[in-house]
């Protein structure tokens, strides 16, 4: 039995419902209480934290659905991209290198400040640099596998959603200065709102993602479990032919 494809489609129109209703709730509040809206979409503040949140979910599903498919025999080189690149759109955006040692370690001024000890430095570069640059000569090893789960992707209405996500992340922090200052709007609150649009369709796609892998691997199932009962009715009429 084929899985049933209707309800795939729908994450594409969640994915606008939920953004349109968060630029237009952000919309509100500032036409209302400016000051208000000018504090939720600060620094570290409501919205940011919304954001990291709906990307730590995406994360944990991206994870999960990593595991299924290791369990399932099939490799896991897109999930790990993803969650690679979660990873580093929240320690961007809570800064958690100044939450954990009260300064900024990912910036050039901390390499280079003979103030810190060169241990520290040395550490932080083996770190910063070094794990990012093992993981991305690790998925230029696999790049045939991460290109094809890409392309599959694409074909489908989550890899859709959650590319218009990853992308739309990627033209805000190239565009992040003058959208922090559109005039007529609290400072940010442009960046903030695109930015949360971003995490939106990235979870909605991979939630969507979730429902048509376990759609996929129900049918396959039950297809094995059609074909060994087929072999074992064949096996019991064997003797008596």
């Amino acid at each position: 039995m084929p899985p049933r494809l209707s309800r795939r489609p729908a994450c594409r129109g969640l994915a606008v419902i939920l953004s349109i209703l968060s630029v237009g709730a952000l919309l509100t509040v500032a036409a209302h209480d400016p000051r208000l809206s000018a504090r939720l979409v600060g620094e570290g503040h409501v919205v940011e934290w919304l954001q990291v949140a709906l990307s730590v979910s995406a994360a944990a599903l991206a994870w999960r659905q990593g595991r299924a498919a290791r369990r399932a025999g099939r490799p896991a080189t897109l999930e790990v991209a993803i969650v690679a690149a979660l990873t580093m759109v929240c320690i961007g955006e809570v800064d958690l290198d100044r939450m954990l040692f009260g300064t900024k370690l990912i910036a050039t001024r901390f390499f280079v400040n003979p103030g810190h000890p060169l241990a520290a430095r040395a550490l932080a570069v083996a770190v910063i640099v070094g794990v990012p640059a093992a993981l991305g000569v690790w998925l230029l090893i696999h790049r045939r596998r991460l290109w094809r789960s890409v392309r599959d992707g694409l074909r489908q209405p989550w890899g859709q959603v959650a590319a218009f996500g990853m992308a739309l992340f990627l033209v805000v922090e190239l565009v992040e200065a003058p959208l922090g200052r559109v005039p007529g709007l609290p400072r940010y609150l442009a960046e903030e709102a695109l930015e949360l649009v971003s995490a939106v369709c990235i979870l909605v796609g991979l939630a969507a993602r979730r429902g048509a892998v376990t759609g996929r691997v129900t049918a396959r199932s039950l297809a094995r479990a059609h074909g060994r009962a087929s072999r074992g009715d064949l096996s019991r009429r064997a003797p008596g032919v």
